[in-house]
């Protein structure tokens, strides 16, 4: 039963990054664009950076938040990524299972596919799998969006700006301020997530409004605030997301910062054994249809 909840949170977690990594490809719709748009060319073209993740997650039932840091590297290009967390601030009935109080999670990027790692799937995956497979053109295909559409697996730092971009969103600046030594410009705006779907290549827009939809019931996502700290050459030094998430009586707030450095060539990433992973993708496509 327990392997089942992680599955099924797995799943959750497809289903909003299936409307996440749409923005591979992030077509324009003519005429200048603005600076935030502008450095999400930008950044896609420098190779790759590491990153530096921090944030926390509310929930209602929770007495206390999630907290959430981590490290990692990306490459653009090649599309992959490697990225270690730790989370923190679970209640006792997690922490009983955890080797101490802080849960560690690995995420890698490969061919379009994301690979989840931890110590808590330890006796919950089938065939004593220790890593969780997300094939995210299949999920992308299952919402009716066309899948060579999808060309950064998630791992592209602006990704969000293409989304801002897509949907017709605007930002305006807030201030100016330093970041790691380098001086930025922050920006602010708002993603309107259907209106940056529907400017996705689609096989099925009926298909695609009806995800979407579900999805929408399910988590309460419709916009993304998002924060952008630009340096003085057009780079992406900063992105962060807030949300509210509802889920029948339960609520959560996120709030997550990602911070890109030492742009430029990263590590190669190889994916995990066949052997030691357990493919979630069909669950993942089971709460994306009418039944799920």
């Amino acid at each position: 039963m327990k392997g089942r909840i992680w599955i099924g949170l797995v799943a959750v977690i497809a289903a909003i990054a299936a409307i996440a990594v749409l923005s591979g490809g992030g077509g324009g719709r003519g005429g200048s664009l603005d600076p935030v748009a502008q450095a999400a060319e930008t950044t896609t073209h420098v190779g790759g950076a590491h990153v530096a993740l921090s944030g926390s997650v509310s929930i209602s039932s929770l007495a206390t938040p999630i907290t959430i840091t981590g490290r990692g590297a990306f490459n653009f290009k090649t599309d992959e990524g490697d990225l270690e967390m730790t989370m923190g601030g679970f209640p006792p009935s997690v922490t009983a299972r955890l080797s101490g109080r802080e849960l560690k999670m690995r995420e890698l990027f490969k061919a379009g596919s994301i690979y989840i790692g931890s110590p808590l799937f330890a006796g919950s995956l089938p065939r004593g799998a220790s890593w969780m497979r997300l094939d995210i053109g299949r999920v992308q295909q299952a919402i009716g969006l066309d899948p060579s559409s999808l060309t950064n697996g998630g791992a592209d730092p602006a990704a969000y700006l293409r989304f801002l971009k897509a949907s017709g969103g605007s930002s305006h600046l807030v201030s100016h301020e330093t970041l790691r030594g380098v001086s930025t410009a922050h920006y602010s705006g708002t993603i309107d997530l259907l209106k940056a779907l529907e400017a996705q290549p689609s096989s099925d827009r009926a298909k695609l409004r009806a995800a979407f939809s579900k999805i929408e019931a399910q988590t309460g996502l419709r916009e993304l605030p998002v924060g952008v700290w630009i340096d003085s050459h057009g780079l992406v030094r900063k992105v962060s997301l807030t949300m509210s998430v509802g889920a029948g009586a339960q609520h959560g707030d996120v709030a997550i910062s990602v911070e890109y450095f030492d742009f430029g060539p990263t590590p190669s990433i190889s994916a995990p054994p066949a052997s030691e992973v357990f493919d979630a993708t069909g669950h993942s496509l089971q709460s994306l249809s009418p039944g799920g």
